[in-house]
C-alpha cells in the first residue's frame, strides 16, 4: 500500500543541527555541506568583511571541518582530569594528588568515525560538534587533539571497539561572540601553522649551512648570504600566519623579531658584522620561529580538552587545581 513521504527524527535532527550552528557562527562564514556521511558533515570556511558597513567579505582560505551531531538527551557530567606526564613523550602517568574537575557533555561516537580523523592526521582539523537541541546550545572539541592526547594514551586498543564515549567541556559552547569564536578561528589557521613550520625549519637549516654548520656547506659569498636572509624573511613575513594570531602570544614574539630582522637589512650590514649577524638570525630568531612547533604541538594542540593542563591554558579564570588526594 502507498505512503505519504515521511521524515525520520534523525532527520529532523540533523536540521536543527545545521540550523543552530548556522546561528552561533558570523554570517560571513560559509557552511559546505557533504553530500553522504562518511565521517565529515560539513566544512566551515572563514571569511572576514573587508569594508566597515560589512557588505563585502572575502575568504580568509581558512577551514574546520566538522562531524556534526545532534541529540535531545544529551548527558552532563564531570569529568575528574588528574594531573598527568606529557603523553607525547611517553606513557600516561597521573599524579592522583591533583585534579580539576571538569563539567563536560557525554557523547557516544563510532569508532569508526574516529579512524576516518586519524588518516586525515592533524593538519586537517575535524571538530564534533555537538548540538544539544532541547536548549539548543552547541558544543565543540577537536577530534585530532582528542583522539592523540586523551583516546590513545588512556585506551590504546579503543580501534577494537565499535564506539567511543568523548567528553566535551561545556567551556567548549560556540556563542556568536568574538571571545568564544576564536578556537574556531585558531583551528581554521592550523593547516597555516602546519605549513610556516615546515617553511621556518628549512630556512633555518640553510643560514645553517651559510654559518659552515651543516653537513654539506657550499661556499658562498656575502651578497649570496644577504640576499638569501632578505628572501627569507620576506617569506616567513608573508606566511598567513601573522595576521589573526592574536590567540597566542609568542606569535607575536616571532613576528616582532621578524620585522627587527628586516629592519637591519633594509639599514645594510657590514661585511664584518655578517657572521655575528647570522649568528643572531640563526640562533635567535629562526631558532624561537622553529621553536613554535614543539611548542604547538606540546601545549597548544592541549587546549580546550577536557585536561588539567587544558583548563589551566584555555580557561585560567574558572580552572581551579585540587590539591590532596581525590
Amino acid at each position: 500500500m502507498a505512503t505519504v513521504k515521511r521524515r525520520s527524527f534523525n532527520q529532523v535532527k540533523e536540521e536543527i543541527s545545521f540550523r543552530v550552528l548556522r546561528q552561533k557562527i558570523p554570517e560571513a562564514w560559509v557552511i559546505h555541506e557533504y553530500g553522504p556521511d562518511y565521517g565529515i558533515d560539513c566544512v566551515v570556511e572563514l571569511f572576514d568583511y573587508v569594508d566597515e558597513a560589512k557588505e563585502v567579505a572575502e575568504t580568509l582560505g581558512e577551514h574546520f571541518y566538522v562531524q556534526l551531531k545532534a541529540s535531545d538527551s544529551v548527558h552532563y557530567t564531570t569529568r575528574r582530569a588528574y594531573s598527568r606526564g606529557n603523553v607525547a613523550k611517553g606513557t600516561l602517568s597521573e599524579n592522583k594528588a591533583e585534579y580539576i574537575d571538569i563539567a563536560v557533555a557525554n557523547f557516544q561516537l563510532d569508532v569508526s568515525d574516529l579512524l576516518t580523523v586519524e588518516l586525515l592526521g592533524p593538519a586537517v582539523p575535524v571538530l564534533l560538534i555537538l548540538v544539544d537541541i532541547q536548549t539548543e546550545r552547541a558544543f565543540f572539541v577537536c577530534l585530532n587533539d582528542y583522539l592523540e592526547k586523551i583516546i590513545l594514551p588512556e585506551d590504546p586498543s579503543f580501534f577494537e571497539k565499535s564506539s567511543k564515549q568523548l567528553q566535551i567541556p561545556i567551556q567548549n559552547e560556540i556563542l556568536p561572540r568574538d571571545v568564544n569564536l576564536v578556537p574556531l578561528r585558531a583551528y581554521g589557521k592550523r593547516a597555516k601553522m602546519y605549513g610556516a613550520f615546515t617553511r621556518f625549519a628549512f630556512q633555518k637549516k640553510e643560514i645553517e649551512r651559510t654559518r659552515g654548520l651543516a653537513n654539506f656547506n657550499p661556499t658562498t659569498s656575502a651578497e649570496d648570504d644577504l640576499e638569501m636572509l632578505r628572501v627569507f624573511t620576506e617569506s616567513a613575513l608573508r606566511q598567513e600566519v601573522w595576521r589573526g594570531h592574536d590567540f597566542w602570544e609568542p606569535m607575536q614574539w616571532s613576528l616582532n623579531e621578524l620585522e627587527d630582522v628586516r629592519q637591519n637589512l633594509a639599514a645594510g650590514i657590514e661585511h664584518q658584522d655578517l657572521d655575528h649577524f647570522k649568528q643572531y638570525c640563526e640562533e635567535y630568531v629562526w631558532h624561537r620561529l622553529c621553536n613554535l612547533s614543539s611548542m604547538y604541538e606540546e601545549l597548544v594542540r592541549e587546549w580546550f580538552l577536557p585536561t588539567v593542563l587544558a583548563q589551566l591554558a584555555s580557561y585560567p579564570e574558572v580552572g581551579k587545581l585540587h590539591t590532596g588526594e581525590s
